[in-house]
C-alpha cells in the first residue's frame, strides 16, 4: 500500500456504510495476522514553533508535556508495532524533526515493510541532506503544514518560522526528487483554517500552484484549549468557507490534485459511525501517551496484549450490534476526499 492506496481505502470507507462489514474485515485481517494498524507516533514531545493555533503556543502545555524516546525504545516499539502496522504516520502533534533519529525511524518503517510510511512536519529544520535520504528511503508522503499564503500571515500564525525557508524547502524536495527520478515522497500540504486566513485560501494556487501537489487538506481550526489563537470558531464564516473551498476544488480537479477537506462538520460539532473502526485500527504513540489502555509494549507483544484483552472477542460482538447502541468516534473524522 502506498499514499494512493492508502487514500483509496479511505474513500472505500466513505462508500461501504455497514458498520458490520467492516468489523468483519478488521476481525479477519487479524486472525489472518495481516496488517491493520494505522499507527500515529511521536518520538518526541517537542516542537521548533509557537503556532498559534496549537497546544505549544500554550506554556503550561511545554512545561507539563516534555520526554522522548531512547533509541533502545524506538528500536522496541518498531519490534512490537511495525509488523501490524498498514500506514505509519511520523510527526502526529509534535514537531518530528527535532528529534535527531527522525530519518533513522523512517528507514525502521522501511525495513518492517510498512506498506505507507508518511512524515508531517513544519519543514523549518529540514536540510537538503535530509530531503536527499528520504527520497532515497522510498518515504512515500511528505506533508508540510502552512497556515497562510502571504508572508506576514505565515511567519504571524506560524511563530518562529520563516517562509522564505518554507519555500526553500519546496524548491529543494522538487529538485532533489528530479535529479534522483522519484516519484516519491508524494508532497501532501495541510492549511489550517480560522477567520484570520480564510479569505487568503482563495489564492492557495497562486503561491503554491507551481509546486507537484499531490494533496491538499484544508481542515478548519480545532480547539485544543489555551492557545495564542483567540478566533475558534468557524459558525459565522461556514458559508464563506464553502464557497473558497468550492473554488479550490474546482482548481484541484482542474490539476489532479487530491483534495481532502472537511465538507460537512466545519465546527466538529457531528460524530459519525462512518469512522466506526477509527478507535480500533489508529494508535497513537508518544512518550506521553498510548491510544491502547494497559499495553505495556516494553513487555508484551501486540498479539500478547490482544489476547489478554480479548480484543478478537470485542470485534465479533460489535458486528452482530446496531449502530445504535455502538457509541459514535470523534467527529475530528469526518473528511471528504475528491480524487482524480
Amino acid at each position: 500500500m502506498q499514499a494512493d492506496l492508502f487514500y483509496r481505502l479511505l474513500s472505500l470507507n466513505r462508500v461501504v456504510h455497514s458498520h458490520r462489514v467492516k468489523f468483519a474485515g478488521l476481525l479477519g485481517l487479524y486472525w489472518l495476522r495481516r496488517r491493520h494498524l494505522w499507527l500515529r507516533f511521536d518520538p518526541v514531545m517537542s516542537c521548533n514553533l509557537r503556532c498559534q493555533m496549537c497546544y505549544f503556543s500554550d506554556p503550561s502545555f511545554t512545561r507539563e508535556n516534555t520526554g522522548r524516546f531512547s533509541p533502545d525504545e524506538i528500536e522496541r516499539i518498531a519490534e512490537v508495532f511495525f509488523p501490524w502496522a498498514a500506514q505509519l504516520y511520523l510527526g502526529c502533534g509534535t514537531e518530528p524533526t527535532t528529534y535527531k533519529g527522525f530519518v533513522d525511524i523512517v528507514a525502521l518503517g522501511k525495513k518492517h515493510k510498512v506498506p505507507m510510511v508518511g512524515l508531517v512536519t513544519n519543514g523549518q529544520l529540514l536540510t537538503p541532506e535530509h530531503l536527499e535520504r528520504l527520497v532515497e528511503l522510498g518515504l512515500d508522503e511528505l506533508t508540510l503544514s502552512t497556515h497562510g499564503v502571504a508572508r506576514e500571515t505565515y511567519e504571524r500564525m506560524m511563530r518562529r518560522a520563516s517562509f522564505d525557508k518554507f519555500l526553500e524547502v519546496l524548491d529543494q524536495l522538487e529538485a532533489i526528487k528530479k535529479r534522483q527520478g522519484s516519484a516519491r515522497p508524494q508532497l501532501r500540504l495541510n492549511y489550517t483554517v480560522n477567520a484570520q486566513n480564510l479569505e487568503e485560501l482563495a489564492g492557495f494556487f497562486d503561491v503554491y500552484g507551481k509546486y507537484t501537489l499531490r494533496t491538499l487538506q484544508v481542515r478548519p481550526i480545532v480547539d485544543l484549549g489555551n492557545t495564542e489563537c483567540t478566533e475558534k470558531d468557524m459558525t459565522s464564516h461556514v458559508a464563506r468557507y464553502n464557497q473558497i473551498l468550492a473554488g479550490i476544488e474546482r482548481t484541484c480537479r482542474e490539476k489532479g490534485i487530491r483534495l481532502l477537506a472537511n465538507y460537512e462538520d466545519v465546527t466538529y460539532e457531528k460524530k459519525t459511525m462512518r469512522a466506526a473502526l477509527a478507535p480500533e485500527v489508529l494508535v497513537y504513540l508518544s512518550p506521553q501517551y498510548l491510544s491502547k489502555p494497559g499495553f505495556d509494549w516494553r513487555q508484551e507483544s501486540y498479539r500478547d496484549y490482544c489476547r489478554r484483552t480479548r480484543w478478537s472477542r470485542s470485534l465479533f460482538r460489535k458486528i452482530f450490534t446496531s449502530a445504535a447502541q455502538l457509541e459514535a468516534p470523534s467527529p475530528y473524522l469526518s473528511y471528504k476526499i475528491i480524487d482524480q
